[in-house]
């Protein structure tokens, strides 16, 4: 009796490994590739208008009538241009609001993407915006090694500001601008939202000027 019962359990034990062995193998092997496809799904699901949040780089009011979401690339020219003339903007209609968005083409700009790193780390010091029309300002001549140069002229820590991209720390920040670009189809810098209205291209300040007021007048 006690032989019948061991030779019973000793059949199911091995029916069962035998089960959970061809159940393993009918699952799907998960590899990098596609882990990285399944995020690349992910990331480039489309939206319409970009997200606004309290690490995005902002000008102009706290409380704004009008916002302006720039996505750019700070070695296009289009994107120097659009700057100044958004410059122009602020001080004309001191209601509007300014939020960089990073969207870097390293297959045209070999500095595109270590140039919005380091205005990142010098956000990490409140310094962006300044370090940003220094980048604009030098694009011309800019090269990597100019980019410590340009933290000591905006007055930044540069210890801590080296340390921040030579370890990459706001790379982050700069590849989930980058996605969203993506999800939203932007297909070239400089890219202007305001609400669902997109303009791609540089404005001149009067566009500028003309299309903020005329969001003014229609808003809420």
């Amino acid at each position: 009796m006690n032989h019948r019962w061991l030779t019973i359990i000793v059949a199911t034990f091995i029916a069962a490994v035998i089960f959970i062995f061809f159940w393993l193998r009918l699952q799907p092997v998960w590899t990098p590739e596609k882990a990285e496809e399944q995020s690349n799904t992910i990331s480039q699901q489309t939206i319409t208008t970009p997200t606004i949040t309290f690490i995005n780089p902002k000008k102009g009011a706290a409380e704004p009538k009008v916002t302006l979401v720039v996505f750019g690339d700070f070695q296009c020219q289009p994107c120097k241009d659009l700057a100044e003339s958004i410059d122009v903007l602020l001080r004309t209609i001191p209601t509007v609001q300014i939020v960089w968005k990073d969207m870097p083409n390293e297959s045209a700009h070999d500095l595109a993407v270590p140039t919005a790193i380091a205005a990142r780390c010098a956000a990490n010091q409140g310094k962006f915006w300044e370090y940003h029309d220094l980048l604009f300002d030098k694009q011309v001549i800019l090269d990597e090694e100019m980019l410590s140069a340009l933290a000591v002229e905006v007055g930044l820590d540069t210890d801590k500001f080296n340390t921040c991209y030579n370890n990459q720390e706001t790379l982050p920040l700069v590849r989930k601008d980058y996605d969203e670009a993506l999800s939203l189809s932007i297909t070239a810098t400089p890219t202007v939202f305001i609400g669902e209205n997109r303009i791609t291209g540089s404005l001149t300040a009067d566009e500028l000027i003309e299309l903020a007021n005329q969001n003014i007048s229609t808003a809420p």
